[in-house]
């Protein structure tokens, strides 16, 4: 009696492992009922509001529970590239740097088509991104752009990994669309964000999804002004390093008058003016590599006027010459076409900055200015 149990036992084991195989088995290819397809943006374009395990509705899972409206490289980079992004088609405004990461998780489908006459297809996830850790807790999308309208579906949902179970254990929807909520309502390139009924229930869905419009393309130059745009702390490197130059030479001078006043002012000059050369320009070029080129430019521009505006009220020069502020105008000017040719990677660009500066500084020594 004792030797069989043993084998009771393993016959039990198999028998659970053979039942999951089975229930685990992929079903049949099979479209969703043409009533059940919903079109998102009114026209001839349409998605099932689930997901699935399979190419099958026997597989449904979660619903879809988030839409934005926009087209659907521009949604994509609103997650994966947004700061990088050329909001207005025609400059380089950006704006927040995205949370949203390359994500791993397994494979949902959604059935989208042209018409609800058939013809449809089955696609997997065009990508996954989260907000999170895989082995922790993380929030969790699945995008599905339309082929044919200008929107792109997601389901949303927050999760955790569960060792116990060797996979993510889901434990909300709605979190999931209000997260994204959260993430790109106060963004400029989205337009409004509201709630669209679409009647049918399950999966997590009380009938409606999240509908999230990005504002066109030719109207981003205005709705994205400068100061609504969010800057990040590698954004501030550029003019802190150059106020940090401008006022670092003049306290430098200072100092060293100060510690040995009977030493020729023409030797402090021979060391602090070729930084005052040299640094500023350099500190374009490294600092605005990879950044957007407007942005660039505008913080390059920026630091150096209120730099040189803080470097003569400090020292006391009250009212500032007219001839002055041109002159400081014209450097703040070459030193935004320098930062800009680095973060457009165009070194004609460059050249053409680094001379201007040059001649800028030039000027003063041939009575120019």
């Amino acid at each position: 009696m004792r030797s069989r149990r043993p084998m009771l036992a393993a016959l039990l084991v198999v028998a659970a492992l053979a039942a999951t195989a089975a229930a685990g088995a992929p079903a049949a290819e099979q479209p969703p009922p043409p009533d059940q397809l919903v079109s998102p943006d009114g026209t001839e374009s349409y998605v099932w509001p689930y997901t699935s395990r399979s190419r099958s509705v026997d597989g449904r899972t979660l619903a879809l529970n988030v839409v934005l409206f926009g087209e659907p490289d521009r949604v994509r980079r609103a997650f994966v590239g947004r700061s990088d992004a050329n909001w207005t088609g025609v400059g380089n405004a950006s704006v927040d740097v995205s949370p949203w990461r390359p994500a791993h998780g397994s494979v949902r489908y959604t059935y989208v088509s042209a018409d609800r006459a058939g013809g449809g297809e089955w696609v997997a996830p065009a990508y996954q991104l989260a907000v999170g850790e895989y082995f922790g807790a993380r929030t969790h999308i699945r995008a599905y752009p339309s082929a044919s309208g200008n929107w792109t579906a997601l389901q949303a949902h927050t999760e955790y990994w569960d060792w116990f179970r060797l996979r993510h254990t889901v434990t909300g929807v709605g979190p999931g669309a209000a997260f994204v909520d959260r993430d790109l309502a106060d963004e400029p390139f989205v337009d409004g964000v509201s709630r669209q009924r679409h009647g049918h229930a399950g999966g997590g869905s009380d009938g409606s999804w999240l509908a999230v419009e990005f504002a066109a393309a030719t109207l981003l130059g205005a709705a994205v002004p400068l100061t609504t745009r969010r800057l990040t702390r590698r954004d501030l490197l550029l003019p802190v390093a150059l106020l940090g130059v401008v006022l670092g030479v003049r306290a430098w001078g200072l100092a060293a008058e100060a510690v040995a006043p009977g030493v020729n002012p023409k030797l402090y000059v021979a060391v602090g003016y070729p930084v005052l050369v040299a640094v500023p320009p350099a500190a374009a070029v490294r600092l605005a590599r990879d950044r957007p080129a407007f942005r660039a430019a505008v913080l390059a521009f920026g630091g150096v006027a209120v730099a040189t505006l803080l470097d003569l009220t400090l020292v006391g020069v009250e009212p500032i010459p007219g001839r002055i502020v041109r002159h400081r105008i014209a450097l703040a000017l070459t030193l935004g076409i320098v930062a800009s040719g680095s973060a457009r990677d165009d070194r004609r660009i460059v050249t053409v900055g680094v001379v201007g500066w040059l001649a800028a500084l030039a000027a003063p020594l041939f009575g120019i200015v």
